[in-house]
Order: C-alpha cells, then sequence, then structure tokens
C-alpha cells in the first residue's frame, strides 16, 4: 500500500489564488508577526526574562510556534521531516535551559535565553515574512509557499502548492471564491 504524502502538495494551478479579503487576513498576520519579532529585537537582554516572555504573551509567543513549527519548516521548504523539527528545537532549547540553570543558578541566563530568542526570531521571521508575500503576490493556499513560489518564478518553473493547514484562511478563502462564481 503507497503511504500517503503528509506535505499533502498539490499541482501547481489546483488551488484558487486568494481574493482581497483572503490576501488582506494574510498581511495582517504578517504584519503581527513581524511586530513580534520587532518587540523580540528591540530588547536589549536576550534573557529568559525577555519582555515577551511575561505570562501575558506566552500563549502567543511561545505556545503559537510549539503548534505549528513543524508546518512552517516542512512546508516552508518542502521537506517531509515530520515532528523532528520541533522535536530537535526542544532538545537544544531543554539543553540549553538545563545548562543556565545548572551553571548559572537560574533560567534567566542568556545561556538559554539566546537559543530561545534565536528560535522564537527564526519561527515569527519566517511565517511574517511567508504571511507579508503570500498576500503581495497572492499564494495560493498556504502561506508557507509564498517563498518557494517566488523561487520558482525565479527560476522559470512552477512551484507546487498546499492547502492551508489553518483552516480559517481556507474557508476565507472558499467563501470569496463562492462570491465570485
Amino acid at each position: 500500500m503507497k503511504q500517503s504524502d503528509p506535505l499533502e502538495l498539490v499541482a501547481a494551478g489546483s488551488l484558487a489564488r486568494p481574493g482581497p479579503v483572503g490576501r488582506l487576513v494574510r498581511l495582517s498576520l504578517g504584519m503581527g508577526c513581524l511586530l513580534v519579532l520587532g518587540q523580540l529585537l528591540s530588547s536589549a537582554e536576550w534573557t529568559s526574562e525577555h519582555p515577551l516572555a511575561s505570562l501575558d504573551n506566552r500563549i502567543f509567543v511561545w505556545i503559537a510556534p510549539l503548534l505549528v513549527f513543524n508546518y512552517v519548516v516542512n512546508i516552508g521548504f518542502t521537506r517531509n521531516w515530520g515532528q523532528k523539527p520541533l522535536i530537535v528545537s526542544l532538545i537544544v532549547l531543554a539543553t540549553s535551559a538545563a545548562l543556565a540553570f545548572i551553571v548559572f543558578g537560574s533560567f534567566d541566563h542568556r545561556a538559554f535565553g539566546i537559543p530561545l530568542n534565536l528560535w522564537l526570531g527564526y519561527f515569527y521571521t519566517h511565517l511574517g515574512v511567508s504571511f507579508v508575500l503570500s498576500a503581495l503576490i497572492a499564494t495560493p493556499g498556504c502561506e508557507m509557499r509564498a517563498i518557494p513560489e517566488i523561487i520558482g518564478r525565479v527560476r522559470g518553473h512552477v512551484s507546487e502548492e498546499h492547502h492551508c493547514p489553518a483552516g480559517f484562511i481556507t474557508r476565507i478563502d472558499e467563501w470569496e471564491q463562492r462570491r465570485q462564481t
């Protein structure tokens, strides 16, 4: 029995390009991600007690990456690494947290803060840029295909597409398509 591709890539042209509302939603989400990135970069202290690490911000800033990190990496790089991106990230973060605590007696040390903030920085950069590019070029389906689509255009070939794992974006795109017919 042939196993299906977990990336669920479909042929170019299979998905409709988003309309104005879908593009505005993607742009808004991208700007939100880049705002978080800006706040992350503006701090002079890269410790685990970074201003974005406050309890009020943890759900959006820390939990969101945990939930969608594998999608960002796997779909964005067109690779089926499964759960490995998140597992490797958690091992690195747990190791740096343990070292910070063992060596310096606190998690609030750069030994943990730098890896944590670099991980968050990568996530919000990749996702934010992808959302903004997706809004600008109307990438069909998942915003994580925006960078591969641009690379494909520059190289003169088409890029495969992916249904958006965020169901609400797909529903917006479907609603816009129904309105046009």
